[in-house]
This record gives C-alpha cells, sequence and structure tokens, in this order.
C-alpha cells in the first residue's frame, strides 16, 4: 500500500507525462501542459493558484501568465466558494467539447480529400490506356472506412456529452452541424 509521499510522487510523474503528451497533442506552453494535466487530475475539487504554484514549483508569473493563457482557449475556468476569496481552476467542459469539434472537422476535411483522391484515381483509370499506368485502389479503401468510422464515433462522443452536460446548452448554439 502507497504512502501520500509515494501517491503525490506518482501523481507528479503522471502530470509530467501527461503535459509532455498535451505539448505535443495541442501545441501547449511547458507550464500551461501541466497545469493542463494537474486539473485533470484535481477536476473535481478544482485548484487554487497557490496549490499550482506549489506543485509545480513554478514561479507565481509564470502560473499566472499560462493560466491566463488557458483562460482564454477555454481550456480552463474557474469558481468561487461561497466565504472563500480564492479562484478553483478547473478545465472548462466547453473547451473539452471545441477539442472534439476540431478534430471532428480535421477528420471530415481529410476524409473529403481521400474520396477526393480516390475519386481522381478512378477518373485517371478510365482515361489511361495502359494497364502499367493504371492508379491501384484497393489501398485506400481500408482508410476510408477508418476516417468515415472515427468520424462517427466522435460525432456519437459529442452527442453523448452534449446531451450529458447541460452547460453545452449555450455551446451548442455556435457548434451546431
Amino acid at each position: 500500500m502507497k504512502n501520500l509521499q509515494e501517491l503525490e510522487e506518482q501523481k507528479k510523474l503522471l502530470v509530467e507525462r501527461y503535459g509532455l503528451f498535451m505539448e505535443k497533442q495541442e501545441k501547449f506552453a511547458p507550464i500551461s501542459a501541466r497545469i493542463f494535466a494537474t486539473l485533470l487530475i484535481n477536476k473535481e475539487n478544482g485548484s487554487t493558484f497557490e496549490e499550482l504554484v506549489n506543485f509545480l514549483g513554478a514561479s507565481k508569473s509564470t502560473i499566472s501568465t499560462n493560466l491566463k493563457s488557458l483562460q482564454e482557449s477555454d481550456a480552463v475556468d474557474f469558481f468561487t466558494k461561497p466565504g472563500d476569496r480564492k479562484k478553483y481552476f478547473t478545465l472548462n467542459p466547453v473547451g473539452f467539447l471545441s477539442r472534439i469539434e476540431e478534430n471532428l472537422k480535421m477528420y471530415k476535411t481529410e476524409h473529403q480529400l481521400a474520396v477526393e483522391v480516390v475519386n481522381f484515381k478512378m477518373e485517371a483509370n478510365e482515361i489511361l490506356s495502359h494497364t502499367d499506368e493504371k492508379f491501384e485502389l484497393s489501398h485506400e479503401t481500408p482508410y476510408i472506412d477508418y476516417l468515415k468510422n472515427t468520424i462517427a464515433i466522435i460525432e456519437q462522443l459529442r452527442n453523448d456529452i452534449r446531451t450529458k452536460c447541460s452547460v453545452f446548452q449555450k455551446f451548442d448554439s455556435n457548434f451546431s452541424e
């Protein structure tokens, strides 16, 4: 059984690994990525500014600058508690849905382009007379199927999230299909 110190060390390693992932995936600045990862772990309770400074070991100005950047991108929001002047930072569910919409748009664009490539090859094959000049088409179908299935899964996820979370009702009008 782990003690609190070991648990805290495991949390720091997880924040670091997830932070590195978010740097690459979302192009976050290093501290922004670690803030995001920390808030993902602490999402139910939120984290105060002071807790983020202490846990991440960064300066107040660095945490402040990166929190502001994350808030401006809708990745992070905050709440307050009655009688408590502190802000409790959490991941913004609207930012999460925005990420899903961006990924969905990317997959739809790629699917459309892949279909256009296949259509071009089919048309070219009708014109080309020599068999050795013709395009092979059997390789494209599995990838197009993959893109089509991925789009369907992401759309279902988006719809499930919208249904389960009332906070998205305002947001849905901005991203109607």
